[in-house]
């Protein structure tokens, strides 16, 4: 996931396209995430500012994700937007202090950029449908399937004393 900006530079301002399709593996030990067995692709632009280049562009990937209410199997596409600014490192005094990404000055490598952007934006939640019901908390049953004949309104142990004092002033 490299690009070459040497040309670039002798155009200031100009935005120069790129898209690329590789598989996921390239990101290196990735092998923990629903995305990590299927391609990524990256498109976008880049320009050269004068001084530092900018890359701004998207990362689209796709995964097979449990849901989060039922444990159905869900094939989950994303789109992230990503920008970063990378300047040659030679130029810098405070490499520290600096939001610029170094490289070498010649071909900028978008790889753990890449990667950052798929594990900050991973999804918290992936559901089956808008408005999945879920499992049973009793039996288990995928409520999206079928309804379970498991008593809806379960009282909480805890409070199970408070119960049987309504149902004695039910039967007065």
């Amino acid at each position: 996931m490299k690009l070459q900006v040497e040309q670039a530079k002798e155009h200031i301002g100009k935005l120069f396209p790129f898209k690329f399709t590789e598989p996921a593996t390239v990101l290196g030990e990735v092998t923990a995430f629903p995305w990590s067995h299927h391609d990524i692709t990256i498109s976008g632009d880049f320009r050269y500012d004068g001084q530092n280049f900018i890359v701004n562009g998207t990362v689209h990937t796709q995964g097979d994700y449990d849901c989060t209410r039922c444990l159905a199997l869900v094939q989950h596409e994303e789109t992230i937007p990503f920008s970063e600014t990378f300047g040659v490192l030679k130029d810098w005094e405070d490499e520290e202090a600096s939001e610029v990404v170094p490289f070498d000055g010649e071909t900028i490598d978008l790889t753990e950029v890449i990667r950052e952007t798929l594990i900050i934006n991973e999804p918290s939640q992936v559901l089956c449908q808008e408005d999945c019901k879920g499992l049973c908390v009793h039996c288990g049953a995928n409520k999206n399937v079928s309804p379970c004949s498991c008593e809806s309104f379960v009282v909480d142990p805890r409070l199970a004393v408070l119960r049987t004092l309504l149902d004695e002033k039910d039967d007065d």
